[in-house]
């Protein structure tokens, strides 16, 4: 492969500015490292290795978007978008495309200094040289979806009927609280769309991403969101959910631990989590969640237990060390009833049943044990003050998220900068920890398992009565 060498970059300049090769393989080279058909450039890292581009794109450091990308070994890649490579910096004069290509291949700035050894050596042909330059340019210029000049779009998935409704209602009264005048000059507008089954989730994510919008914020249960979670990952589209699901793509973020987490912990809580039994329903994403559970109890070094039906209850629970119910509110009651009699714990996640758990004590005759992920606790600072004068305060635990959800927006929108980008939002999501008002300070759910400490275990009787399970005090 032929490289740029000195000698070709100083002839560069007597042909002219650098033509644009076409946007596409420019495009292709920057976020893959290689131009379709064309051999990748070769690379060499600080400590000499040499390895191919496709292993070290530009899209990695910098971003897809030529932003910016996050801080590594103390420097912060710096925005490579034409906008900001041609201004003059306060280290160096502004870049022209030769200068440009000499800074990728040789690793000196505009001004003659010698760039951070952090940034590679990219052996570049005077092909992939023009068609970088071309994509370079084009970034300033491509549209995001969902950003307009004064305004930005973002979807709301809910469930049907009064929680979605109130879910919405917190949310939309926590982006006018948190950002009046918007957020860099763009009003946020909200688009809503309701799903109570998979299918529709998936339906209606799709017609939302094609109407161009820049995030999704899902209130839907994880169940129904799975699908909607890999449509969005598909598309590269942030996606901010109300709890975690089993799925965790690079751009999905949730307020708090799911149904797998809660159950987890109310495993490890009753012991000898390897010879539970765990009783699922029909739905396949019920099958889907006990699996899940199962093989993360395996992870743990347990045996993995096994998974029954209502229908198995409750002869396969004799022997169990605890019976943990994945159950909706209107069936645990009733399944709860066939092992009254038997003494192993009843374990149930508060994200599948736990608006149900008193029910069932009153049916089992004894306590149960519910897993909640949702700390008790409210947040502090100005965050507080607005969830506590507003209406989502009287709206339980669905407002408690709506108010979350659009707290976290508002704040993630702001450390993304006024050059937005789904991008951008993404790595704002990821950052450092925020203060949403209705919950305590929070770092959000994405991609490594949630620790099974931020799960609250409580033990529920009949009576209502809530005791927290590790210390035996009345839980607030």
């Amino acid at each position: 492969m032929r490289g740029l060498t000195a000698l070709s970059l100083l002839l560069l300049p007597l042909a002219g500015a650098v033509q644009a090769g076409p946007v596409e393989d420019g495009e292709a080279l920057f976020t893959r490292g290689a131009r379709p058909g064309a051999p990748p450039p070769q690379v060499t890292t600080a400590g000499g290795t040499v390895l191919p581009a496709t292993a070290l794109p530009c899209a990695g450091c910098h971003g897809r978007d030529g932003g910016g990308g996050q801080a590594e070994a103390g420097l912060r890649p710096p925005p490579i978008v034409w906008s900001a490579l041609s201004r003059p910096a306060s280290l160096r004069p502004s870049y022209d495309e030769p200068l440009l290509l000499r800074a990728v291949v040789q690793g000196t700035a505009a001004g003659g200094r010698t760039l951070d050894a952090v940034m590679p050596r990219y052996g570049l042909s005077l092909e992939d040289g023009r068609a970088l330059a071309a994509y370079l340019r084009a970034l300033d210029g491509i549209a995001v979806p969902g950003v307009e000049e004064r305004s930005l779009r973002v979807a709301l998935l809910l469930p049907p009927g009064r929680p979605g409704e109130a879910f919405a209602a917190a949310f939309e009264a926590a982006l006018e609280g948190a950002a009046p005048d918007g957020v860099f000059g763009r009003r946020v507008t909200v688009v809503r769309a309701a799903a109570a089954r998979a299918r529709d989730a998936s339906e209606e994510a799709r017609r939302l991403l094609d109407a161009g919008v820049l995030a999704l914020v899902s209130a839907l249960p994880g169940g129904v969101n799975e699908d909607v979670l890999s449509i969005a990952a598909a598309e590269r589209v942030p996606v901010l959910s109300a709890r975690a699901g089993l799925a965790r793509p690079g751009g999905s973020f949730a307020l708090l631990p799911g149904a797998a987490e809660e159950a987890i912990a109310l495993l490890r809580q009753a012991g000898d989590p390897g010879k539970a039994l765990i009783v699922a329903g029909d739905g396949a994403a019920e099958r889907r969640l006990a699996a899940s559970i199962a093989d993360r109890v395996g992870d743990l070094g347990e045996a993995v237990p096994p998974i029954g039906s209502v229908h198995d209850l409750p002869r396969r629970a004799e022997g169990a060390s605890a019976v943990l119910l994945l159950l909706g509110p209107d069936s645990l009651p009733e399944a709860a009833a066939l092992l009254r009699g038997q003494n192993m714990p009843l374990l149930v996640p508060g994200a599948v049943g736990g608006s149900a758990a008193q029910a069932a004590a009153a049916a089992l005759g004894r306590p149960v044990l519910a897993g909640f992920g949702v700390p008790p606790e409210e947040g502090e600072g100005m965050s507080r003050t607005r969830f506590a004068a507003s209406g989502a305060a009287s709206s339980g635990l669905t407002g408690r998220l709506g108010h979350a959800a659009g707290e976290v927006l508002v704040e993630a929108l702001r450390r993304a900068g006024r050059r937005l980008t789904r991008e951008r939002l993404v790595a704002a999501f990821a950052a450092e920890p925020f203060e949403p008002g209705s919950l305590p300070q929070i770092r959000l759910v994405n991609g490594a398992r949630p620790r099974a400490e931020r799960i609250l275990v409580v033990r529920i009787d009949g009576e209502g009565s809530v005791l927290r399970a590790s210390d035996n005090k009345a839980a607030e």
